[in-house]
């Protein structure tokens, strides 16, 4: 940790959540998925599938894959207390085209939460996700998955007999979407994370429903130490805060799009954003 202190400029809190984020993968991604090949898996999807839990194939798939529900109500109810650890820190999907978001210079770069109203586009395709099955789509969830394919791509590099899977047919068009399209291209790598992924989706109302508990701990702004600089809303990478000086509350967290990745509070000089209650 004295290392850690004596670097000037390091963000202690975004180590230790890089430092989160590749447990995750170790965890849930291969080649090593020591959590997921504890129950049978060699990632996250498999038994520990938590995207086909939700919707009308809930009840099937608490009897099939019961860790994998497990899994999904332990994620959301995380959230629903205490905001988005497991999206922002654990999951392995996002995790991985972050850190190969981290290789591209800016420029080449997509802005992905300020050039498209992410909200109202995640919601549609949550909405999508879950009526589409019910009149002949059901593949629309393992065909076009951001869970399986991210963690499968990266972990061909390691396995290859994992290649010929990724690089054929429908699997083609979901590794050019997620993991470069809405992935390694996007602002902060998280662009199907914004836009694609239904239990981001479900976690971000979970989110807004706990933000409003006084009991429940959030990504918040004291405003008595806000200055409205303006800082936040600019580093923010999911576009989730907003200023207006003129405004009562001068700065603003929109808990639609926030995912708790805590760049405002390493930004902040006057240290007015903290995870903390009402």
């Amino acid at each position: 940790m004295a290392i850690l202190k004596s670097k000037p400029g390091v963000d202690r809190k975004q180590l230790l959540r890089y430092a989160w984020m590749v447990l995750g993968i170790l965890a849930l991604a291969p080649p090593f998925g020591f959590l997921a090949q504890a129950f049978g898996s060699s990632t996250i999807c498999g038994n520990l599938c938590i995207r086909m839990a939700i919707g009308s194939s809930f009840v099937r798939e608490l009897f099939s894959r019961t860790w994998g529900v497990i899994l999904l109500f332990l994620w959301l109810g995380t959230t629903l207390f205490f905001g988005r650890w497991f999206c922002s820190h654990f999951c392995p999907v996002g995790a991985l085209t972050e850190f190969g978001s981290k290789l591209l210079p800016p420029r080449l770069k997509i802005d992905y939460a300020r050039a498209v109203n992410t909200p109202l586009f995640r919601y549609g395709f949550l909405g999508a996700y879950l009526i589409l099955p019910m009149v002949g789509f059901a593949n629309i969830c393992c065909s076009y998955c951001n869970f399986s394919t991210v963690p499968e791509f990266f972990g061909a590099f390691f396995k290859p007999e994992m290649w010929l899977m990724v690089f054929t047919g429908y699997r083609m068009v979901s590794v050019l979407l997620f993991v470069f399209v809405l992935g390694i291209i996007a602002t902060d790598g998280r662009g199907h994370c914004h836009l694609l992924c239904p239990v981001g989706a479900v976690d971000s109302i979970f989110n807004i429903l706990g933000a409003r508990l006084p009991f429940t701990f959030r990504e918040r702004i004291d405003l008595s130490k806000c200055g409205g600089c303006g800082i936040c809303e600019k580093e923010c990478p999911a576009a989730a805060i907003t200023v207006d000086k003129q405004a009562a509350e001068i700065a603003r967290i929109d808990y639609r799009r926030c995912y708790q990745c805590r760049i405002c509070e390493g930004k902040c000089a006057r240290k007015a954003i903290s995870i903390r209650r009402l």
